[in-house]
Protein backbone atom coordinates (compact mmCIF):
# COMPACT_ATOMS: atom_id res chain seq x y z
CA UNK A 1 0.00 0.00 0.00
CA UNK A 2 1.19 3.70 -1.18
CA UNK A 3 2.19 5.44 1.90
CA UNK A 4 3.84 5.16 5.05
CA UNK A 5 6.57 2.22 5.09
CA UNK A 6 5.91 0.43 7.99
CA UNK A 7 9.54 -0.41 9.61
CA UNK A 8 9.41 -3.61 10.78
CA UNK A 9 7.51 -4.45 7.25
CA UNK A 10 10.89 -2.90 6.00
CA UNK A 11 13.17 -5.21 8.21
CA UNK A 12 11.26 -8.29 7.53
CA UNK A 13 11.84 -7.74 3.46
CA UNK A 14 15.22 -6.73 4.08
CA UNK A 15 16.22 -10.21 6.33
CA UNK A 16 14.21 -12.28 3.64
CA UNK A 17 16.28 -10.68 0.57
CA UNK A 18 19.39 -10.98 2.61
CA UNK A 19 18.22 -14.72 3.33
CA UNK A 20 17.50 -15.43 -0.38
CA UNK A 21 20.97 -14.00 -1.25
CA UNK A 22 23.04 -16.35 1.23
CA UNK A 23 21.15 -19.61 0.13
CA UNK A 24 21.67 -18.88 -3.54
CA UNK A 25 25.50 -17.34 -3.40
CA UNK A 26 26.83 -19.22 -0.26
CA UNK A 27 25.01 -22.30 1.09
CA UNK A 28 23.73 -23.66 -2.38
CA UNK A 29 27.78 -23.05 -4.23
CA UNK A 30 29.25 -24.73 -1.16
CA UNK A 31 26.96 -27.73 -1.60
CA UNK A 32 28.11 -28.29 -5.47
CA UNK A 33 31.49 -27.79 -4.16
CA UNK A 34 31.49 -30.82 -1.60
CA UNK A 35 28.45 -32.74 -2.49
CA UNK A 36 28.40 -32.72 -6.21
CA UNK A 37 25.99 -31.14 -8.56
CA UNK A 38 23.31 -33.66 -8.03
CA UNK A 39 22.94 -33.33 -5.01
CA UNK A 40 22.59 -29.15 -5.62
CA UNK A 41 20.82 -29.61 -8.62
CA UNK A 42 18.19 -31.72 -6.33
CA UNK A 43 18.38 -29.24 -3.40
CA UNK A 44 17.89 -26.39 -5.71
CA UNK A 45 14.77 -27.37 -7.59
CA UNK A 46 13.36 -29.03 -4.39
CA UNK A 47 13.56 -25.05 -2.98
CA UNK A 48 11.54 -23.48 -6.29
CA UNK A 49 8.83 -26.51 -6.36
CA UNK A 50 8.25 -25.50 -2.80
CA UNK A 51 8.04 -21.83 -3.01
CA UNK A 52 6.03 -22.01 -6.37
CA UNK A 53 3.47 -24.30 -4.34
CA UNK A 54 3.60 -21.67 -1.46
CA UNK A 55 2.51 -19.20 -4.20
CA UNK A 56 -0.01 -21.07 -5.22
CA UNK A 57 -1.53 -21.54 -1.56
CA UNK A 58 -1.25 -17.56 -0.83
CA UNK A 59 -2.16 -16.30 -4.08
CA UNK A 60 -5.21 -18.62 -4.05
CA UNK A 61 -6.54 -18.09 -0.26
CA UNK A 62 -5.63 -14.05 -0.57
CA UNK A 63 -7.78 -13.68 -3.56
CA UNK A 64 -11.01 -13.02 -2.24
CA UNK A 65 -9.04 -10.00 0.16
CA UNK A 66 -6.92 -9.07 -2.57
CA UNK A 67 -9.28 -8.86 -5.35
CA UNK A 68 -6.76 -9.34 -7.71
CA UNK A 69 -7.14 -11.80 -10.41
CA UNK A 70 -3.77 -10.99 -12.02
CA UNK A 71 -2.26 -12.60 -8.73
CA UNK A 72 -4.62 -15.56 -9.24
CA UNK A 73 -3.30 -16.31 -12.60
CA UNK A 74 0.07 -16.05 -11.41
CA UNK A 75 0.04 -18.47 -8.72
CA UNK A 76 -1.51 -21.05 -10.24
CA UNK A 77 0.88 -21.01 -13.01
CA UNK A 78 3.75 -21.81 -10.65
CA UNK A 79 1.26 -24.71 -9.21
CA UNK A 80 1.79 -26.56 -12.19
CA UNK A 81 4.83 -25.34 -13.40
CA UNK A 82 5.77 -27.17 -9.77
CA UNK A 83 4.74 -30.27 -11.65
CA UNK A 84 6.20 -30.19 -14.42
CA UNK A 85 9.32 -28.80 -12.41
CA UNK A 86 9.35 -31.82 -9.99
CA UNK A 87 9.29 -34.00 -13.18
CA UNK A 88 12.28 -32.37 -14.34
CA UNK A 89 13.95 -33.63 -11.13
CA UNK A 90 13.03 -37.31 -10.99
CA UNK A 91 14.22 -37.62 -14.67
CA UNK A 92 17.54 -36.07 -14.09
CA UNK A 93 20.24 -37.61 -15.12
CA UNK A 94 22.11 -39.88 -12.18
CA UNK A 95 18.84 -39.89 -10.01
CA UNK A 96 17.52 -42.91 -11.89
CA UNK A 97 14.21 -43.05 -10.59
CA UNK A 98 12.36 -43.70 -13.50
CA UNK A 99 13.80 -46.68 -15.99
CA UNK A 100 14.31 -46.97 -19.69
CA UNK A 101 14.37 -43.10 -20.17
CA UNK A 102 17.32 -40.45 -21.80
CA UNK A 103 19.10 -37.78 -20.82
CA UNK A 104 16.85 -34.98 -22.88
CA UNK A 105 13.73 -36.10 -20.98
CA UNK A 106 14.94 -33.83 -18.17
CA UNK A 107 15.48 -30.96 -19.86
CA UNK A 108 12.23 -31.44 -22.16
CA UNK A 109 10.46 -30.85 -18.71
CA UNK A 110 12.42 -28.41 -18.42
CA UNK A 111 11.80 -26.20 -21.42
CA UNK A 112 8.40 -27.06 -21.59
CA UNK A 113 8.14 -25.59 -17.52
CA UNK A 114 9.90 -22.10 -18.58
CA UNK A 115 7.60 -21.46 -21.74
CA UNK A 116 4.10 -22.46 -19.81
CA UNK A 117 5.51 -20.54 -16.92
CA UNK A 118 6.38 -17.36 -18.82
CA UNK A 119 3.33 -17.44 -20.74
CA UNK A 120 1.29 -17.82 -17.68
CA UNK A 121 3.51 -14.37 -16.30
CA UNK A 122 2.89 -12.55 -19.42
CA UNK A 123 -0.91 -13.18 -19.16
CA UNK A 124 -0.76 -11.46 -15.70
CA UNK A 125 -0.36 -8.30 -17.53
CA UNK A 126 -3.29 -8.97 -19.78
CA UNK A 127 -6.04 -9.14 -16.99
CA UNK A 128 -8.33 -6.85 -15.77
CA UNK A 129 -10.27 -6.18 -13.12
CA UNK A 130 -12.92 -8.74 -13.35
CA UNK A 131 -13.89 -12.04 -11.46
CA UNK A 132 -12.29 -14.65 -12.84
CA UNK A 133 -13.72 -18.21 -13.34
CA UNK A 134 -11.22 -19.96 -10.41
CA UNK A 135 -12.86 -23.85 -12.37
CA UNK A 136 -12.11 -22.53 -15.84
CA UNK A 137 -8.45 -21.21 -14.89
CA UNK A 138 -7.22 -24.49 -12.83
CA UNK A 139 -8.64 -26.80 -16.02
CA UNK A 140 -6.77 -24.52 -18.83
CA UNK A 141 -3.73 -25.28 -16.37
CA UNK A 142 -4.72 -28.99 -16.30
CA UNK A 143 -4.99 -29.38 -19.85
CA UNK A 144 -2.26 -27.49 -20.70
CA UNK A 145 0.20 -29.57 -18.48
CA UNK A 146 -1.41 -32.71 -19.08
CA UNK A 147 -0.44 -32.38 -23.04
CA UNK A 148 2.86 -31.02 -22.57
CA UNK A 149 3.62 -34.34 -20.31
CA UNK A 150 1.69 -36.62 -22.37
CA UNK A 151 3.97 -35.17 -25.48
CA UNK A 152 6.85 -35.81 -23.41
CA UNK A 153 6.60 -39.17 -22.76
CA UNK A 154 4.97 -40.27 -26.15
CA UNK A 155 8.57 -38.41 -27.24
CA UNK A 156 6.59 -36.00 -29.38
CA UNK A 157 7.58 -33.42 -28.08
CA UNK A 158 11.37 -31.69 -29.68
CA UNK A 159 14.29 -33.42 -28.31
CA UNK A 160 16.20 -30.62 -26.33
CA UNK A 161 19.84 -32.20 -25.49
CA UNK A 162 21.80 -35.27 -26.72
CA UNK A 163 24.13 -36.27 -24.21
CA UNK A 164 27.87 -35.97 -25.69
CA UNK A 165 26.76 -33.05 -28.52
CA UNK A 166 24.56 -30.78 -26.40
CA UNK A 167 21.53 -28.46 -26.45
CA UNK A 168 19.71 -29.05 -30.03
CA UNK A 169 18.90 -26.61 -32.24
CA UNK A 170 14.98 -26.43 -30.86
CA UNK A 171 16.79 -26.04 -27.33
CA UNK A 172 18.39 -22.67 -28.04
CA UNK A 173 15.14 -21.34 -29.77
CA UNK A 174 13.25 -22.05 -26.89
CA UNK A 175 15.44 -20.19 -24.44
CA UNK A 176 15.75 -17.14 -26.65
CA UNK A 177 11.18 -17.85 -27.31
CA UNK A 178 11.05 -17.66 -23.34
CA UNK A 179 13.67 -14.27 -23.18
CA UNK A 180 11.53 -12.79 -25.59
CA UNK A 181 8.24 -13.34 -23.84
CA UNK A 182 10.07 -11.87 -20.41
CA UNK A 183 11.38 -9.13 -22.22
CA UNK A 184 7.59 -8.63 -23.60
CA UNK A 185 5.95 -8.95 -20.05
CA UNK A 186 8.54 -5.98 -18.58
CA UNK A 187 7.40 -3.52 -21.32
CA UNK A 188 3.71 -4.37 -20.34
CA UNK A 189 4.27 -3.71 -16.23
CA UNK A 190 3.09 -0.84 -16.78
CA UNK A 191 -0.71 -1.63 -18.27
CA UNK A 192 -0.43 -4.00 -15.45
CA UNK A 193 0.14 -1.39 -12.97
CA UNK A 194 -2.51 0.76 -14.63
CA UNK A 195 -5.49 -1.90 -13.66
CA UNK A 196 -3.96 -2.57 -10.04
CA UNK A 197 -1.63 0.27 -9.18
CA UNK A 198 0.67 -2.37 -7.99
CA UNK A 199 3.04 -1.15 -5.36
CA UNK A 200 5.93 -4.14 -5.74
CA UNK A 201 6.23 -3.93 -9.31
CA UNK A 202 10.42 -3.74 -8.87
CA UNK A 203 10.37 -7.17 -7.19
CA UNK A 204 8.11 -8.34 -10.44
CA UNK A 205 10.96 -6.74 -12.82
CA UNK A 206 13.87 -8.33 -10.34
CA UNK A 207 12.32 -11.81 -11.01
CA UNK A 208 11.83 -10.91 -14.68
CA UNK A 209 15.31 -10.01 -15.29
CA UNK A 210 17.16 -12.92 -13.37
CA UNK A 211 14.68 -15.27 -14.93
CA UNK A 212 16.24 -14.01 -18.76
CA UNK A 213 19.66 -13.73 -17.00
CA UNK A 214 19.02 -17.66 -16.27
CA UNK A 215 17.47 -18.83 -20.34
CA UNK A 216 21.19 -16.72 -21.37
CA UNK A 217 22.75 -19.17 -19.09
CA UNK A 218 20.76 -22.39 -19.88
CA UNK A 219 21.34 -22.06 -23.70
CA UNK A 220 25.61 -22.29 -23.64
CA UNK A 221 26.13 -25.62 -21.42
CA UNK A 222 26.68 -28.71 -23.06
CA UNK A 223 27.08 -31.29 -20.74
CA UNK A 224 24.05 -31.06 -17.53
CA UNK A 225 26.48 -30.46 -14.45
CA UNK A 226 28.48 -27.58 -16.54
CA UNK A 227 28.68 -24.17 -14.83
CA UNK A 228 26.37 -22.38 -16.97
CA UNK A 229 23.59 -24.64 -16.38
CA UNK A 230 24.60 -24.44 -12.73
CA UNK A 231 24.49 -20.57 -12.74
CA UNK A 232 21.48 -20.44 -14.74
CA UNK A 233 19.54 -22.30 -11.98
CA UNK A 234 21.14 -20.19 -8.97
CA UNK A 235 19.59 -17.00 -11.50
CA UNK A 236 16.28 -18.90 -11.82
CA UNK A 237 15.90 -19.37 -8.02
CA UNK A 238 16.50 -15.60 -7.69
CA UNK A 239 13.33 -14.82 -9.94
CA UNK A 240 11.49 -17.72 -7.74
CA UNK A 241 12.16 -15.99 -4.66
CA UNK A 242 11.44 -12.14 -6.07
CA UNK A 243 8.29 -13.84 -7.58
CA UNK A 244 7.52 -14.88 -3.97
CA UNK A 245 8.09 -11.36 -2.31
CA UNK A 246 5.81 -9.91 -4.93
CA UNK A 247 3.11 -12.26 -4.35
CA UNK A 248 3.52 -12.05 -0.60
CA UNK A 249 3.05 -8.44 -0.36
CA UNK A 250 0.29 -7.80 -3.44
CA UNK A 251 -1.43 -10.85 -2.42
CA UNK A 252 -1.15 -10.92 1.12
CA UNK A 253 0.57 -7.85 3.24
CA UNK A 254 -1.33 -5.28 0.94
CA UNK A 255 -4.85 -6.74 1.30
CA UNK A 256 -4.25 -6.96 5.02
CA UNK A 257 -2.51 -4.10 5.83
CA UNK A 258 -5.52 -1.78 3.44
CA UNK A 259 -7.70 -3.66 6.02
CA UNK A 260 -5.97 -2.45 8.99
CA UNK A 261 -6.33 1.13 7.72
CA UNK A 262 -10.15 1.00 6.72
CA UNK A 263 -10.60 -0.66 10.48
CA UNK A 264 -8.70 2.55 11.55
CA UNK A 265 -10.47 4.99 9.33
CA UNK A 266 -13.80 3.97 10.85
CA UNK A 267 -12.74 4.06 13.90
CA UNK A 268 -11.62 7.70 13.96
CA UNK A 269 -14.16 8.91 11.21
CA UNK A 270 -18.01 9.72 11.59
CA UNK A 271 -19.51 7.38 9.65
CA UNK A 272 -22.03 10.25 8.11
CA UNK A 273 -19.98 12.99 7.25
CA UNK A 274 -16.59 11.54 6.82
CA UNK A 275 -15.31 13.88 9.07
CA UNK A 276 -13.28 13.26 12.24
CA UNK A 277 -15.16 11.97 15.47
CA UNK A 278 -14.81 12.34 19.09
CA UNK A 279 -12.17 9.56 18.95
CA UNK A 280 -9.97 11.01 16.29
CA UNK A 281 -10.29 14.65 17.95
CA UNK A 282 -7.91 13.07 21.14
CA UNK A 283 -5.29 11.34 18.19
CA UNK A 284 -5.23 14.23 15.39
CA UNK A 285 -5.43 16.98 17.64
CA UNK A 286 -2.81 15.72 20.51
CA UNK A 287 -0.20 16.23 17.30
CA UNK A 288 -1.35 20.17 17.16
CA UNK A 289 -1.24 20.43 20.70
CA UNK A 290 2.43 19.11 20.89
CA UNK A 291 3.65 21.45 17.83
CA UNK A 292 1.95 24.23 19.75
CA UNK A 293 4.17 23.26 22.49
CA UNK A 294 7.01 22.73 20.71
CA UNK A 295 6.98 26.04 18.06
CA UNK A 296 5.45 28.60 20.55
CA UNK A 297 2.60 28.71 18.60
CA UNK A 298 -1.58 29.56 18.83
CA UNK A 299 -4.28 27.25 18.47
CA UNK A 300 -7.91 28.07 17.93
CA UNK A 301 -11.02 25.40 18.75
CA UNK A 302 -14.01 26.04 17.53
CA UNK A 303 -16.79 24.61 18.16
CA UNK A 304 -20.25 24.70 16.40
CA UNK A 305 -23.94 24.08 17.29
CA UNK A 306 -26.09 24.12 14.16
CA UNK A 307 -29.42 26.22 15.90
CA UNK A 308 -32.89 25.02 15.37
CA UNK A 309 -31.46 21.65 13.55
CA UNK A 310 -33.95 19.52 15.18
CA UNK A 311 -36.65 21.68 13.07
CA UNK A 312 -35.25 19.82 10.36
CA UNK A 313 -36.09 16.54 11.78
CA UNK A 314 -39.25 17.17 13.17
CA UNK A 315 -40.73 18.64 9.69
CA UNK A 316 -38.87 16.52 6.69
CA UNK A 317 -38.10 13.68 8.77
CA UNK A 318 -34.29 12.02 9.78
CA UNK A 319 -33.14 11.32 6.42
CA UNK A 320 -33.55 15.12 5.39
CA UNK A 321 -31.48 15.77 8.90
CA UNK A 322 -28.76 13.29 7.80
CA UNK A 323 -28.50 14.95 4.78
CA UNK A 324 -28.35 18.44 6.74
CA UNK A 325 -25.40 17.45 8.73
CA UNK A 326 -23.39 16.14 5.95
CA UNK A 327 -23.98 19.26 3.69
CA UNK A 328 -22.90 21.40 6.97
CA UNK A 329 -20.06 19.09 6.78
CA UNK A 330 -19.08 20.02 3.57
CA UNK A 331 -19.81 23.72 4.23
CA UNK A 332 -16.75 23.39 7.08
CA UNK A 333 -14.40 21.84 4.55
CA UNK A 334 -14.44 24.37 2.15
CA UNK A 335 -14.87 27.30 5.11
CA UNK A 336 -11.61 25.69 7.08
CA UNK A 337 -7.96 25.10 5.93
CA UNK A 338 -6.91 22.09 3.90
CA UNK A 339 -4.60 21.28 7.60
CA UNK A 340 -7.37 22.17 10.44
CA UNK A 341 -8.77 19.32 11.71
CA UNK A 342 -12.61 19.39 11.43
CA UNK A 343 -14.59 16.95 13.98
CA UNK A 344 -17.95 15.64 14.01
CA UNK A 345 -18.57 15.04 17.65
CA UNK A 346 -22.46 13.75 17.90
CA UNK A 347 -25.64 15.31 16.78
CA UNK A 348 -25.76 18.69 15.18
CA UNK A 349 -21.92 19.69 17.34
CA UNK A 350 -18.65 19.83 15.57
CA UNK A 351 -15.25 21.00 16.56
CA UNK A 352 -12.39 22.63 14.21
CA UNK A 353 -8.95 22.60 15.46
CA UNK A 354 -7.07 25.69 13.53
CA UNK A 355 -3.45 25.89 13.94
CA UNK A 356 -2.58 29.98 13.53
CA UNK A 357 -2.97 33.67 15.33
CA UNK A 358 -6.08 35.46 16.09
CA UNK A 359 -6.36 36.93 12.32
CA UNK A 360 -6.48 33.11 10.70
CA UNK A 361 -9.33 32.51 12.84
CA UNK A 362 -11.51 35.48 12.15
CA UNK A 363 -10.99 34.74 8.39
CA UNK A 364 -12.53 30.92 8.88
CA UNK A 365 -14.84 32.70 10.95
CA UNK A 366 -16.17 34.93 8.24
CA UNK A 367 -16.11 32.52 5.49
CA UNK A 368 -17.84 30.12 7.68
CA UNK A 369 -20.63 32.90 8.12
CA UNK A 370 -21.03 33.80 4.49
CA UNK A 371 -21.12 30.45 3.67
CA UNK A 372 -23.89 29.43 5.83
CA UNK A 373 -26.06 32.31 5.16
CA UNK A 374 -26.02 31.09 1.61
CA UNK A 375 -26.76 27.84 2.31
CA UNK A 376 -29.79 28.75 4.61
CA UNK A 377 -31.21 30.78 1.92
CA UNK A 378 -30.61 28.18 -1.46
CA UNK A 379 -33.50 25.78 0.74
CA UNK A 380 -36.57 26.20 2.04
CA UNK A 381 -35.92 23.02 4.20
CA UNK A 382 -32.97 24.76 6.05
CA UNK A 383 -35.20 27.78 7.02
CA UNK A 384 -34.10 29.33 10.07
CA UNK A 385 -31.45 26.92 10.60
CA UNK A 386 -28.03 28.75 12.33
CA UNK A 387 -25.00 28.52 14.10
CA UNK A 388 -23.99 28.78 17.55
CA UNK A 389 -19.69 29.00 18.18
CA UNK A 390 -17.19 29.08 20.46
CA UNK A 391 -13.92 29.92 20.11
CA UNK A 392 -11.32 28.69 22.60
CA UNK A 393 -7.80 30.01 22.38
CA UNK A 394 -4.60 28.11 23.40
CA UNK A 395 -1.85 30.47 23.81
CA UNK A 396 1.88 29.57 22.81
CA UNK A 397 3.24 29.28 26.64
CA UNK A 398 0.17 27.39 28.14
CA UNK A 399 0.39 23.71 28.89
CA UNK A 400 -3.80 23.31 28.95
CA UNK A 401 -4.85 20.07 27.34
CA UNK A 402 -7.25 19.30 25.11
CA UNK A 403 -9.55 18.36 27.82
CA UNK A 404 -8.52 21.94 29.77
CA UNK A 405 -9.79 23.94 26.94
CA UNK A 406 -12.71 22.13 26.58
CA UNK A 407 -13.81 22.45 30.18
CA UNK A 408 -13.29 26.39 30.02
CA UNK A 409 -15.14 26.41 26.74
CA UNK A 410 -18.06 24.62 28.27
CA UNK A 411 -18.84 26.80 30.71
CA UNK A 412 -18.38 30.00 28.37
CA UNK A 413 -20.96 28.09 26.27
CA UNK A 414 -23.75 27.65 29.47
CA UNK A 415 -23.62 31.27 29.76
CA UNK A 416 -24.14 31.95 25.97
CA UNK A 417 -27.22 29.43 25.89
CA UNK A 418 -28.85 31.10 28.83
CA UNK A 419 -28.80 33.99 26.90
CA UNK A 420 -30.58 32.95 23.95
CA UNK A 421 -32.94 30.59 25.95
CA UNK A 422 -33.31 32.16 29.62
CA UNK A 423 -35.59 29.09 30.67
CA UNK A 424 -33.34 26.47 29.86
CA UNK A 425 -30.57 28.13 32.35
CA UNK A 426 -31.31 25.81 35.19
CA UNK A 427 -31.86 22.65 32.89
CA UNK A 428 -29.52 20.29 33.41
CA UNK A 429 -26.40 19.71 30.94
CA UNK A 430 -26.25 16.19 29.48
CA UNK A 431 -23.28 16.88 26.76
CA UNK A 432 -20.12 18.12 28.80
CA UNK A 433 -18.60 19.62 25.44
CA UNK A 434 -20.20 23.06 24.54
CA UNK A 435 -18.82 25.85 23.26
CA UNK A 436 -20.09 29.75 23.20
CA UNK A 437 -19.64 32.28 20.72
CA UNK A 438 -16.41 33.87 23.03
CA UNK A 439 -13.34 32.89 23.43
CA UNK A 440 -12.07 31.35 27.15
CA UNK A 441 -11.84 34.69 28.62
CA UNK A 442 -15.43 35.87 27.53
CA UNK A 443 -14.93 38.12 24.67
CA UNK A 444 -15.76 38.13 21.49
CA UNK A 445 -12.65 37.20 18.75
CA UNK A 446 -13.83 40.03 16.45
Amino acid sequence: MTGITDPIDQDNRLFGSISLAVITFFVLPLLWHFNGYLVFHMLLENICIILNILLFVIGDRSYKFSKNPAILVLSTSFLFSATLGFLHVVTYKGMNLIPGIDTSMATQFWIAKRLMESTGILATTFIKKQKLSYAKLMFVFFVVTSLLVASIFAKVFPVCFIEGVGLTPFKKISEFVIIFISIVTFFRLKDLNNHFETDYLRFFSLALLFGILAEAAFSFYIEVDDLSNGVGHLFYLLSIGFFSIFVIKEGLDKPYSAMFHEVHRQAIRDSLTGLYNRNGLYEIASASFKRTRLYCGSLHLFVIDLDNFKTINDKFGHPEGDRALVEFGKILIRSFRENDIIVRIGGDEFVIVLEGDDEAAAQAQERLESAVVAWVSSNPKRFGVGISYGIATKEPQSEATIDDILAIADQALMKVKAAKHPERANSKRDEPWRFNGFTDDGTSLR
